[in-house]
């Protein structure tokens, strides 16, 4: 009888790892002033120790109808009172880490909170690790692994869109579309198992025709997936622009001129840029990296060409290259060399100066690229066009199928490896059916292309990667 590998067959409906059942403790808030510092206990011993440290205000003692209520008084040690605090406590398994959860809400800044964590330490309570008490909700079955990854990625969101995206996998989006996918995927599985184990003449009675079917359609459903996580991803680190063109053409003013602020030196002597500078820039809950950089052109100066070398290199990283020229003068053999290298890299093409006059290349050159093309006329001096250049960047990487399934898609390179394995097996399966292939090998492939996405939520997962996933983790969360 058909059973896919991992645990939700074995009978054991957890995910796979260990869980310690020490009592941990950390400081969950930024240890900085501020209204409140929040120290966490999670564990067998939570509120044993909690009641050993707090008393509360009206002398009472907790009880269990005293739950999820605040509850008003000081951690005290011996009778010395360590600060004035508002206590909760959680019952398992209805907290975020499926355990006894007790949080104790100190004043703001570093020293209430230390006193109260090496209070809890002293007394038995164990220093929690980076990310393990989200490791304990995902081990205890409360949260999958890509809703763990999801809890870090709000964590570190930068910009509302990619809070949105982290916050949509947190609430199921992502796992709910990886189980559907198992779920065709089983489908097929069971067909090549009953064909094995029941089916006298198997090779001829598989119903391979509706199999093909089902199998391009997964496929496709995979590669959408796959092709919005390309823009999940840079909706979560940033899009990594770089700024490129010869010296002066205007990419330190672009700079300026997207952050309005005086950012980058800009003079009128070539090559005033011998480095790469990088800044942050909002758009519409984008975040872009744009890097200025050194001047593209043949130089004896040798830091100037360090600086060129490190452009080029740079280049070939882009997610998004603009490639400035002087509309105001001829294109140059330089400009050549640089459009045609960027050309392989997503990219727009930015005709600055546009207030000074466009020369007849520069009209040649926008009309060749701006038919629906990546061509834009601008003026980082006075601001014309730069309305423009922003619709332009939103449409890229905001608009389209891609930009909507972006927004609720794999979070990290993980999790994009495991989809992109998971599709090339199941493209294996699909040419096996097509060609005939023994059942065996159809089985591995598709039992492979199932493990795949198991792995992408954890419920088969080996340990090294658990302690790396979580290794990045702040400590309290």
């Amino acid at each position: 009888m058909f059973k896919p590998f991992g645990r939700e067959n074995s009978g054991d409906s957890r995910p796979m790892g260990t869980v310690d059942k020490d009592t941990i403790v950390a400081i969950s808030t930024a240890q900085a002033p501020a209204g409140i510092g929040i120290v966490r206990l999670s564990g067998p011993e939570a509120f044993s120790l909690a009641d050993r440290a707090f008393r509360a205000y009206s002398g009472k003692a907790f009880s269990p109808s005293d739950q999820r209520k605040l509850r008003y008084g000081h951690i005290i040690e011996g009778e010395k009172v360590l600060d004035e605090v508002l206590c909760v406590y959680m019952k398992a398994p209805h907290t975020y880490t499926a355990e006894d959860i007790v949080e104790v809400n100190c004043h703001g800044g570093r020293v209430s909170v230390q006193k109260v964590l090496a209070l809890f330490l002293r007394m038995g309570a164990r220093m929690a690790e980076p990310g393990e008490f989200t490791r304990r909700a995902f081990l205890n079955g409360r949260i999958d692994l890509a809703q763990a990854e999801a809890v870090e990625d709000i964590i570190r969101a930068q910009t509302g869109l990619a809070q949105e995206s982290a916050v949509h996998q947190l609430t199921g989006g992502v796992s709910k579309k990886i189980k559907g996918m198992k779920e065709d995927l089983l489908r097929l599985l069971a067909h090549v198992e009953y064909a094995i184990n029941f089916m006298e003449d198997a090779m001829e009675d598989l119903p391979r025709e509706p199999m093909e079917e089902e199998a391009r359609a997964l496929l496709d459903r995979m590669d959408r997936a796959l092709a919005g996580a390309e823009t999940g991803r840079l909706i979560r680190e940033g899009i990594k622009t770089v700024i490129v063109g010869r010296p002066n053409v205007g990419k330190s003013s672009l700079l300026n001129a997207l952050l309005e602020d005086d950012r980058a030196i800009v003079t009128d002597i070539p090559g005033t840029t011998r480095d790469a500078i990088e800044e942050s820039y909002q758009l519409e809950g984008l975040r872009l990296r744009l890097i200025d950089t050194a001047g593209i052109r043949e130089t004896d100066d040798l830091v100037e060409s360090l600086g060129v070398d490190r452009s080029m290199a740079l280049l070939e990283e882009a997610d998004l290259v603009l490639v400035l020229v002087d509309g105001s003068q001829s294109i140059r053999k330089e400009d050549r060399a640089i459009l045609e290298k960027s050309a392989a890299r997503p990219h727009l093409i930015l005709v600055n100066k546009v207030d000074l006059g466009l020369s007849s290349d520069a009209q040649t050159l926008l009309q060749e690229e701006g038919d629906g093309g990546p061509a834009l006329a601008i003026s980082a001096k006075t601001g014309q066009g730069m309305e423009d250049l922003e619709k332009a960047l939103s449409v890229l990487f905001l608009e389209g199928d891609d930009g909507r399934e972006g927004a609720d898609s794999l979070s990290n390179i993980r999790q994009i490896n495991l989809l992109e394995k998971a599709r090339d097996s199941l493209s294996s399966a699909l040419g096996g059916l097509e060609t005939g292939v023994s059942l065996d090998a159809l089985d591995v492939d598709l039992q492979d292309a199932y493990q795949d996405l198991a792995a992408i939520t954890g419920e088969s997962i080996e340990e090294d990667v658990l302690n790396k996933i979580f290794q990045d983790f702040c400590v309290g969360k």
